[in-house]
């Protein structure tokens, strides 16, 4: 993969279809030499077939999809949703390939296949010279260091977790607002 100094981005959303206070997609569009921008959603199969789920949370996913879409073409008529399906360790790979990524940012995700997930992106990208960035974002504190801070052991109660809130600085208080650098996204023309 040719990379030069162009960052060329993927933005993979999961669990946050939205364009606006993701800290995640801040940092893609804040990128150094910013290129060309890819937002891109999977249809992961683990997720798609492996969790029972009504109509109504397919159809909020369904809308959430072309909402974060309609988005982006407002702002780019040129931007919009990719979105694909199959395991992210098998389509985000060949995207890598035939875009020349040089980047892959993503909001960061604590639960257990995510973590899982994830830990073989990384493998693959580092494989591929794909540089990862991710984002805590989803919470108002991270979770990996809030567990940290108590010890290495997730808080179980309200009480617990406001003692450890308490005993650290640095959680004081929730991350800031995002204020995304929309200049690229609207003069991106690749």
């Amino acid at each position: 993969m040719t990379k030069g100094n162009a960052a060329r981005v993927i933005y993979w959303f999961r669990t946050d279809l939205r364009v606006t206070d993701s800290p995640a997609l801040q940092a893609a569009l804040n990128l150094p030499n910013l290129r060309a921008f890819y937002p891109v959603w999977c249809w992961d199969p683990n997720y798609v077939y492996g969790h029972k789920v009504g109509l109504n949370r397919w159809s909020f996913l369904l809308e959430s999809m072309q909402a974060v879409s309609e988005e982006m073409t407002a702002i780019n008529p040129k931007q919009r949703l990719h979105v694909v399906r199959g395991p992210p360790e098998i389509v985000l790979p060949i995207m890598w390939e035939s875009w020349g990524i040089t980047h892959l940012v993503f909001e960061r995700d604590a639960n257990a296949y995510a973590k899982v997930r994830d830990a073989r992106i990384f493998s693959l990208a580092r494989e591929k010279g794909v540089e990862v960035v991710d984002v805590h974002g989803r919470h108002l504190y991270d979770p990996v260091e809030v567990v940290k801070a108590n010890g290495n052991k997730p808080t179980t109660t309200l009480h617990q977790w406001q003692n450890v809130r308490l005993r650290s600085p640095s959680f004081l208080f929730p991350l800031p607002s995002c204020v995304l650098g929309w200049g690229f996204w609207a003069r991106s023309g690749d």
